[in-house]
């Protein structure tokens, strides 16, 4: 598909990768599935150094839809989702990562609910549901909700939501370049986002996947230690949408565990963090220092 085409692309299924060529080709086949291949699929690898490569261009010689595969350097995922949103073809940005895989249908009820909210005003896109493939469930059970605030459902379910969202959007809202950190919790664009735009939520299940051993998802608090000062951007930036006091002190708790295990207190973490919602955490931990000093 040569490059004019892309232009008038409507949807991008974008993949961040790393080291997964094992499972890559699960999501080629349930892309290959898709009722309709108007679309492209946009691959970053991530420094991977396995067979990736070669084992995306074995996909770009039998597709018949468009794949586009880059590389960088191992930055992170976030760094990979900030250059498809500078990239894509594709008005909106579909992540699906390198361990999951879509439903048949999946490209046809995103354009369903495309259309639910592009001549809308305010709306930045629509989420669907990831879940657990060993979860007992019949998908035809679902897929009949919609809400417009994040307020407005009570979230009883075994899953995940992922995000839709206009390229334009995300390009507004790209994740920081922390030198020396390579992972960076969703939710530092997501939360923004939310905040000044308006989400059509739904309990469509389009994707499956497991976490997996080498996933991003595991050991996360090891994970959180060894990326500090993204940690702590996170826990600064779910403080937004925390509502009760309960949440913001674990919040609080969280940034300070991280700052005071990695040495990162310092005027500039307590300007960034409310202090007096912090105090009493870093009230037990000076005493604890003291007691253990006498």
């Amino acid at each position: 598909m040569n490059l004019s085409a892309l232009k008038y692309m409507e949807i991008t299924f974008f993949t961040p990768t790393y080291n997964r060529a094992y499972i890559l080709p699960r999501l080629y086949q349930s892309l290959k599935n898709q009722k309709t291949h108007n679309f492209e699929w946009l691959i970053v690898d991530d420094g991977s150094t396995d067979h990736t490569e070669s084992a995306v261009n074995e996909f770009i010689a039998e597709a018949d839809f468009s794949i586009r595969y880059y590389k960088q350097s191992n930055q992170g995922k976030h760094i990979a989702i900030n250059f498809a949103a500078l990239n894509a073809a594709g008005k909106w940005i579909i992540i699906i990562d390198s361990d999951d895989y879509v439903i048949d249908n999946c490209l046809q009820v995103c354009k369903s609910l495309i259309s639910d909210i592009e001549n809308k005003k305010g709306f930045a896109g629509f989420t669907f549901i990831r879940t657990s493939e060993n979860e007992c469930l019949n998908i035809e059970d679902y897929g009949f909700k919609k809400w417009s605030t994040n307020k407005d459902y009570d979230w009883k379910f075994p899953g995940e939501m992922n995000f839709v969202i206009k390229k334009e959007i995300l390009q507004r809202y790209p994740f920081p370049v922390i030198k020396g950190e390579n992972f960076c919790q969703e939710s530092v664009q997501i939360i923004p986002i939310i905040k000044k735009y308006k989400i059509l939520y739904t309990d469509h299940i389009l994707a499956f996947g497991d976490y997996l051993e080498d996933g991003l998802s595991q050991n996360l608090y090891a994970r959180l230690l060894k990326n500090p000062r993204y940690a702590m951007l996170s826990f600064k930036t779910k403080l937004q949408m925390s509502e009760t006091i309960a949440d913001k002190k674990i919040l609080a708790q969280n940034y300070w565990d991280i700052a005071l295990k990695t040495n990162q207190p310092n005027i500039k973490s307590f300007l960034q963090f409310p202090v007096l919602l912090s105090m009493p955490f870093l009230g037990r931990k000076l005493l604890t220092s003291l007691r253990k000093g006498i």
